[in-house]
């Protein structure tokens, strides 16, 4: 009876949050923000360097010109590469080697990854729809936001697209949300809807705009769900890549073959109720994805 007692106050203490693992989960976000700052501030001194010496306006407009086509893509690279030297070992040495053995074969499956692609091209449909939405019912902000993206144009400069967009920024942004910070809070016993809540709301923040700052939360919940699922960051980094590839090509092809902000909505609807229906079986799907490393036994 003693020894049932004392398994049961056992199993009560593993259970309990361990509130020290959650703000350890954010130290990876305080990284990344931090370098991100940091690069980018030697960049725009630049800029306005260029500026003062070519005796032309202190307009935004001029900065960012001077900016994005001088130093963006060494701003981008360096944040990039900084957050990478220290991401990508933490992740292997301090998550992957310590939390049970992943198998590869089942986490990215032909069932696994059809799912998660299909789930990433409705999700880039949704936030389509969402554009649309926001531009009718708050029309300042999505002007704003417009402004903002012509301003750095990432979507038409071709070598921070490629470099940064689709290859460096879903690679470093995967290994912190959804790599660090979703493993490290999964160690404190917290419910894992807190877990992907918690480093959706920061993915959000990090695009320090209101209407990018929704997207990229409804993005990384998502993302964060998948990594829960999966155990991996693999099947996260490929879909974030998929999904940018998506919104940067695949919207100029959309807009070329003459999709209007009704037929956006009408896709984005019918984009949300298919990805519903997706996440049906995801939920439901009973495969095993680890292994405990130390006995082998296959746990779920």
């Amino acid at each position: 009876m003693a020894e049932n007692i004392t398994e049961s106050v056992e199993l009560k203490q593993k259970k309990r949050v361990r509130i020290g693992y959650i703000f350890l989960g954010l130290v990876p976000f305080a990284i990344i923000m931090a370098v991100q700052t940091a690069a980018t501030i030697p960049g725009v001194i630049l800029a306005v360097v260029d500026v003062v010496r070519s005796g032309r306006s202190y307009e935004l407009e001029t900065i960012m010109e001077i900016f994005n086509s001088k130093y963006a893509l060494a701003v981008y690279t360096a944040y990039c590469v900084i957050c990478l030297a220290i991401f990508l070992p933490w992740y292997c040495k301090g998550i992957v080697k310590k939390n049970p053995k992943v198998i590869y074969k089942k986490a990215l499956g032909l069932r696994p990854v059809a799912l998660s692609v299909s789930a990433m091209i409705c999700m880039f449909f949704v936030v389509s729809g969402g554009f649309v939405v926001f531009s009718r019912l708050i029309p300042a902000i999505m002007e704003k936001y417009n402004e903002l993206i012509e301003l750095s144009s990432v979507g038409t400069n071709t070598l921070i697209t490629i470099i940064y967009v689709i290859l460096l920024g879903p690679l470093t942004e995967e290994l912190c949300y959804r790599g660090l910070m979703f493993g490290l809070m999964e160690r404190s016993n917290a419910n894992h809807l807190v877990i992907i809540t918690i480093q959706g709301v920061l993915f959000g923040i990090m695009h320090m705009n209101v209407v990018q700052g929704a997207y990229a939360f409804l993005l990384g919940m998502l993302l964060g769900y998948l990594r829960y699922r999966y155990k991996t960051v693999i099947i996260t980094v490929g879909v974030h890549m998929l999904f940018n590839i998506i919104g940067t090509y695949g919207a100029q092809l959309l807009e070329k073959a003459g999709m209007n902000d009704d037929k956006s909505l009408l896709f984005g609807g019918i984009a949300l109720a298919v990805l519903a229906v997706l996440m049906i079986p995801v939920i439901k799907d009973k495969n095993v994805y680890t292994r405990e490393r130390e006995s082998g036994k296959v746990i779920s």
